[in-house]
């Protein structure tokens, strides 16, 4: 049985139902043109919701509107004048499928589905075609296939800056030209015609081009480094660091793809980034990743280059040539069309013209486009758009002790629990109860202090290697309490060191909450460092774990006893805990003596009470607890950060950037990481004639 529906409603739906598609699909496109930039800089999930629906709802909304067009041959469109106008819509929808240039994907995972959007670039070409072949003879043909031609640019840009993103297509992009070397059937033949020294003198003097490039640009950046190196201390100004930073993208690309760098890029890259200071390190990488951003997530490598600016000049060429056609037509032949479609279709015109100037205009003040300012100008640009901010420049903040006194009641969880929901309740709370600090000046400093430390010892690859492996070992062996607290890392995988130094963070941060003024500053930025990044690494742990994941283990089982030991102990007596200075000092009232695996042996994985122990081994130490804990966070982190998988560190930028991907563009410019290779020349053949 069908429900009746109302005459006056089929009228309305009949009436109303396309033009409110073209509307929409109109303001989500002016949505994604003026806020889709924003999700390199804000880590706000409203924002980043914001663009996602648009995101998604742009691709449905005109292939629908486009349905509607080709099913209302006779629905709404009585007078010619109509069929006329939907068959111009249909080429301005074409056009909304193309896309802003400041999204092509919202996920790097949108661009290995390069192929998906080139089929429904054909489907939808075809069926815009069929529909103006419905409509002749028509009036409007002129402003029709003019429109037509820039949507046929517009999404094509888009498809082919989807195929170029697709890490299969950007790894092949990053390649070196093929390099046969020189011909060995010649130089066999000079050998065994008794011509040993040509064949020496061939061999000895020729060099790869690759090689040569190497070497050449190698000289060059030496020669840069003096310049602005400790010799002179001279400070990059903003067009230098883009520069600096467009010059690292391009060599550097390839750790996306995993792709191998040569020892030569090894030693510049980290000469440059040991003659800079923390700000200017980090002012670099944060360029260098928004160069990533681009190149992956929106159509500037499409559009800056000789035949992007003139398809660019064309289609504007073509929508301003498209409103004077309509104009003059409008004059003489759509009278009896209701003013109301005339009105949409000028603002359709209108809006296409503004979103094409806002997208050159963007397209203008992009980095790539700065590069090429002359100098004249520069400091014009340097002032107004170069020191703009390019990522949300914060950490989320979360703690353990909140994620238990902060839990959701149990009758939610016994609802989430039927549904297979509980991760997702979880995450929820703690969405709701995180909250973010900025990354300052002290933090940057500190951080770039002790990887450019660890690099400065670490001449060699493997010597970087071999420190890049260590997770605080290194920072404990710089004070004579290794032996003392060695326990709390070499005999624990890493998600369980995680646990056990965050809960004694916790437990000595609690006892400090009102330092006393007797306290130097640097005690107290210490201190501060040392909470934040303990509570932006259990952040990752619990949020983002795919961070993590090549080395965390069976981190969930350590993490579900260690929660299920720390509610029942705080459940025990009669009053209830209500913060977490009273939840601390519960936990130090406990004494502790053996570690949980002594006392409970293989029972249960929970590290709760190893945190007190490694907290009171800390507090007898007569140094700055502070300083070395804050050392061992930031190799804890560092570790994390160059286990990462490439294509989870490319993902961030898109999502506000992290500070641990950060660390890990860092940490492979001071030399770390598993990507480099020693370039070993074979010795040179002392090629002996046979006696």
């Amino acid at each position: 049985m069908q429900l009746p529906i109302p005459n006056i409603v089929k009228e309305l739906w009949n009436a109303w139902n396309l033009r409110s598609c073209i509307f929409l699909s109109l303001w989500l496109q002016a949505i994604l043109v003026l806020f889709a930039f924003l999700r390199k800089r804000t880590r706000s999930k409203l924002v980043h919701g914001l663009i996602w629906f648009a995101y998604l709802l742009a691709d449905w909304i005109a292939p629908v509107a486009i349905g509607l067009i080709s099913l209302s041959e006779g629905v709404g469109c009585e007078a010619k004048g109509n069929k006329d106008l939907m068959a111009f819509w249909a080429s301005f929808l074409l056009l909304h499928l193309g896309g802003p240039d400041t999204i092509t994907s919202f996920a790097l995972e949108d661009n290995e589905f390069w192929l998906r959007h080139l089929v429904g670039l054909i489907l939808q070409i075809v069926a815009t075609a069929y529909i103006f072949y419905q409509s002749l003879p028509n009036k409007f043909w002129a402003p029709t296939i003019m429109v037509f031609l820039v949507g046929c640019i517009k999404y094509g840009e888009r498809t082919r800056a989807l195929f170029l993103a697709s890490l299969n297509q950007f790894g092949c992009s990053v390649l070196p030209k093929p390099e046969p070397g020189p011909d060995y059937e010649e130089i066999m033949e000079m050998h065994f015609s008794n011509t040993l020294e040509q064949v020496e003198t061939q061999v000895d003097v020729m060099p790869s081009s690759e090689d040569e490039n190497l070497g050449r640009s190698y000289s060059v950046d030496k020669t840069l480094i003096s310049a602005n190196g400790p010799e002179s201390k001279g400070e990059l100004d903003a067009m230098q660091l883009i520069q600096e930073a467009h010059r690292l993208f391009e060599t550097f690309k390839g750790l996306i793809v995993g792709f191998l760098f040569s020892s030569k890029d090894r030693e510049w890259s980290r000469d440059l980034f040991l003659t800079r200071t923390a700000a200017e390190a980090f002012r670099l990488i944060e360029c260098e990743l928004n160069f990533m951003y681009e190149y992956l997530h929106t159509k500037v490598v499409v559009v800056r280059c000789t035949f992007g600016y003139f398809l660019r000049f064309i289609s504007f060429t073509l929508i301003v040539g498209a409103l004077a056609l309509f104009s003059i037509e409008n004059q003489h032949e759509f009278h009896h069309v209701r003013k109301f479609d005339i009105i949409l279709t000028y603002v359709l015109l209108a809006g296409a013209l503004g979103l094409e100037a806002i997208s050159v205009l963007m397209l203008i003040l992009s980095d790539r486009t700065l590069l090429a300012v002359k100098s004249n100008w520069s400091k014009l640009i340097e002032e107004n758009f170069l020191k703009r901010r390019r990522w949300s420049k914060s950490v989320s903040q979360y703690d353990m002790i909140s994620y238990w006194l902060n839990d959701s009641p149990p009758w939610m969880y016994t609802l989430a629990t039927k549904v297979a929901a509980e991760e997702v309740l979880a995450k929820m709370t703690i969405l709701w109860f995180s909250h973010s600090r900025r990354v300052d000046k002290d933090l940057e400093s500190f951080i770039f202090t002790e990887l450019s430390l660890k690099s400065r010892n670490a001449n060699t690859i493997r010597e970087a290697r071999d420190a890049s492996s260590q997770r605080g070992n290194w920072a404990l062996l710089q004070t004579s309490s290794y032996f003392k607290l060695k326990w709390s890392i070499g005999e624990y995988q890493y998600a369980e060191s995680l646990l056990i130094w965050h809960m004694a963070t916790e437990i000595l941060y609690a006892q400090e909450t009102k330092p006393s003024t007797g306290i130097d500053d640097d005690n107290k930025r210490n201190r501060e460092i040392c909470k934040l990044l303990s509570d932006y690494m259990f952040y990752l742990l619990v949020m983002k774990p795919k961070m993590m994941a090549p080395v965390l283990g069976n981190w969930k089982i350590v993490f579900q006893d260690t929660c299920a030991e720390a509610k029942r102990f705080f459940q025990k007596g009669p009053n209830p805990i209500s913060n977490k200075v009273e939840a601390c000092g519960k936990i130090n009232a406990v004494k502790t003596k053996y570690r949980s695996v002594d006392v409970k042996g293989t029972v249960s994985k929970s590290v709760f009470f190893d945190g007190r122990l490694l907290a009171k081994d800390l507090s007898e130490l007569e140094i700055d607890i502070w300083k070395l804990m804050s050392r061992v966070w930031v190799e804890l982190m560092s570790y994390a950060a160059i286990n990462c998988r490439p294509n989870v560190h490319a993902q961030q930028p898109s999502r506000g950037g992290e500070l641990l991907t950060f660390i890990w563009l860092l940490m492979n410019h001071l030399g770390f990481g598993t990507q480099f290779y020693e370039q070993e020349r074979q010795a040179k053949a002392k090629m002996v004639p046979r006696k």
